[in-house]
């Protein structure tokens, strides 16, 4: 049996033979990427629900606990994995527009083994991943507060889907902006990482887990807000405990 030494393998030979395994094993490596996208699907749902429930309790009391989580983890993660599911099929229905560039350049192959070979259609193909692209950030801002409706006011799927596309209709300014923060805030925990070195394996750790821990509550408790003060929710007032029983 011959051994394949991986250093002497071209980038044309390396992609090659990833492509061929791939295409030898298609339903087995379906089935994988299929059971890893629905399981990390179920647990950011779990997580993000969990997460909605305690910013909208200390919101309105001032006050939550971590078996707040537990508990809006577990009434709405099913409800919410629907919801992010419904969001997916949409983001893939966008494979429209890479269509007409995918049926100009034809057999893939070619493009496969040899990368670096100009091939017809490219730019047209471009363009479609370029509308792709646009397109996911308009379902995400359109429907950005999706979850937040679904988890507060406990919609199913598609109501909640109709509330956060009618809170962004009546919030567009308020919507775009904490989008354009959060979605900055992740942009520079990544530019961060890159600069500081991701070679480095403590580097590594505290960008990954600094999103999860710090980043994604602080944004879930300003979408939950924005969301309640949206919809005209009695928000809790520190001051309302400096008052006398008369309110003064």
């Amino acid at each position: 049996m011959n051994v394949v030494d991986p250093a002497a393998l071209t980038n044309e030979e390396i992609y090659s033979m990833i492509w061929d395994g791939f295409k030898n094993n298609i339903p087995v490596s379906a089935a994988l990427v299929l059971a890893f996208f629905l399981l990390s699907m179920i647990l950011q749902a779990f997580f993000t629900a969990g997460a909605i429930g305690m910013a909208k309790k200390a919101s309105e009391t001032g006050d939550t606990v971590f078996s707040d989580m537990f508990r809006s983890g577990w009434k709405n993660s099913f409800r919410l994995f629907l919801t992010s599911l419904l969001l997916a099929l949409m983001v893939l229905a966008g494979i429209v527009f890479i269509v007409p560039g995918a049926l100009t350049i034809g057999d893939l192959n070619s493009l496969v083994h040899n990368p670096g070979l100009p091939v017809k259609g490219m730019g047209v193909l471009g363009a479609g991943v370029m509308l792709w692209t646009v397109y996911l950030l308009v379902i995400s801002i359109l429907f950005s507060l999706a979850p937040y409706a679904l988890v507060i006011d406990e919609l199913d799927p598609l109501d909640a889907l109709k509330a956060g596309y009618g809170f962004f209709m009546s919030n567009k300014l308020d919507v775009f902006f904490l989008w354009t923060f959060s979605v900055g805030l992740a942009f520079v925990n990544g530019f961060i990482g890159e600069l500081l070195g991701s070679e480095i394996l403590l580097v590594s750790i505290i960008t990954y887990f600094v999103p999860m821990i710090i980043l994604q509550p602080f944004t879930a408790v300003l979408w939950t807000r924005l969301y309640l003060l949206g919809e005209e929710r009695k928000l809790y007032n520190p001051d309302d405990l400096l008052s006398g029983p008369d309110g003064l």
